[in-house]
């Protein structure tokens, strides 16, 4: 069981690393297509939000500032907000959801130093939790939020 848990772990980090790569290139291309400053010479482009845009003219991608701080989302064809990073006082947190606008994977750092990853199920109803600041712990919860397992016992 172990093992298997340990595939799966390495298995959700790499896919991570891969969606934040994708995110990258994809705010890159989206910079280069964006509309030259007043002052062309010194090369900055300045705006309050970057929409991109696809073939049809729906928003799928934005990067804005939502309540003050920096936002970057990756929408579907319905508009719903369906991969998203951000970045606030609290931390960092990049939350992948289902096509009902529920988040299944979280992946935060938080201001206080820890981190950590949680799967959700259908409807938010359980989850798996694997956080990490001085020690790590990985929990499980059933669909009423109530804990099944927690590794190691005992620890909060």
């Amino acid at each position: 069981m172990r093992n298997d848990l340990e595939s799966r772990i390495e298995s959700l980090e790499k896919r991570t690393r891969l969606l934040l790569g994708a995110l990258l290139v994809t705010l890159s291309l989206a910079l280069l297509g964006a509309a030259p400053s007043a002052d062309p010479e010194d090369g900055t482009v300045r705006a309050a939000r970057f929409e991109l845009m696809d073939a049809e003219g729906r928003v799928r991608g934005e990067l804005s500032f939502r309540e003050g701080a920096p936002a970057f989302s990756l929408l579907d064809e319905a508009g719903q907000d369906r991969l998203s990073l951000n970045h606030d006082a609290g931390g960092t947190a990049l939350f992948i959801r289902d096509e009902a606008g529920v988040i299944r994977l979280g992946a935060a750092h938080f201001a206080h130093g820890g981190g950590g990853f949680a799967l959700h199920g259908p409807d938010s109803k359980g989850a798996a939790v694997l956080y990490y600041d001085d020690s790590g712990s990985l929990s499980f919860y059933d669909p009423d939020g109530n804990s099944t397992l927690r590794l190691p016992e005992g620890s909060d």
